[in-house]
């Protein structure tokens, strides 16, 4: 029989290094000096980020928040009605002309332009970093600049309408209304029944219409005739006005 002739403290050495291995300790001395603090110091790390956390959360709560807010960036509509007049002569010497003024205004974005019969419109728009108030009134000057090179007044031509408008201005429904064989007069009293019904609509600040044609009734009096009845054109005159005024 053989015996194990190895000493007792061998034994003891084997058993002692059959234990657990512990993990080694990580190796800070590479880190950057900002990893270094916060790996050290956990508590307050696990604080400062609860503190940006909530912060955060606070500043968002507290945040001004709008559905439509009011971006103040100048922008501006000019509309010059010149009755009875065809798209392409109000083009020519009235939207061309105004046009020539704007395009030399400092801060302008964009310009858009459109003719019809009767009426011109020129949209205006400047860079958000523009001023509103300056630009507008350049805007204006340039307007008025180009006024003595327009048709006179007196040709029929109205006075230039200027109007500065608002992002909360843009139109938020478009409706057309048409109608084979239906007559532009019977076209123009249904649009304008429309308008008065969406105007009585809660919350709708304007309805604009366009394209209605309005009913002119043109008199052609016989001098031989006037002075036959002992009346004056003055009283002709007189007499339609008193008319035509409406007292419901």
């Amino acid at each position: 029989m053989q015996t194990d002739e190895r000493p007792q403290s061998s034994l003891v050495d084997e058993s002692s290094n059959s234990g657990p291995e512990t993990s080694p300790t990580p190796d800070t001395t590479q880190a950057s000096p900002l990893v270094r603090f916060f790996f050290t110091r956990q508590i307050f790390a696990i604080l400062l980020c609860f503190l940006m956390l909530m912060g955060g959360l606070m500043g968002y709560l507290s945040m001004v928040k709008e559905g439509d807010p009011d971006i103040r960036i100048a922008r501006a509509m000019i509309t010059t009605t010149w009755g009875g007049t065809d798209a392409e002569t109000i083009e020519n010497q009235v939207t061309d002309k105004i046009e020539d003024e704007i395009k030399s205004l400092q801060g302008l974005d964009d310009f858009t332009s459109a003719t019809f019969n009767s009426f011109s419109i020129i949209n205006v728009a400047f860079k958000a970093e523009a001023p509103v108030a300056e630009s507008i009134q350049q805007l204006r000057g340039k307007v008025d600049d180009a006024e003595p090179e327009l048709p006179p007044e007196s040709d029929g031509r109205e006075q230039t309408e200027f109007e500065q408008l608002s992002q909360q201005d843009a139109p938020v429904l478009t409706l057309g209304l048409i109608g084979e064989g239906l007559d532009i007069a019977l076209l123009s009293q249904a649009a304008e029944d429309l308008q008065e019904r969406l105007e009585t609509v809660q919350n709708v600040r304007e309805v604009d219409l366009g394209g209605r044609r309005e009913e002119v009734i043109h008199v052609q009096m016989l001098p031989s005739r006037l002075t036959t009845l002992g009346i004056s054109s003055t009283q002709v005159r007189d007499a339609i006005q008193g008319g035509n005024i409406d007292t419901s």
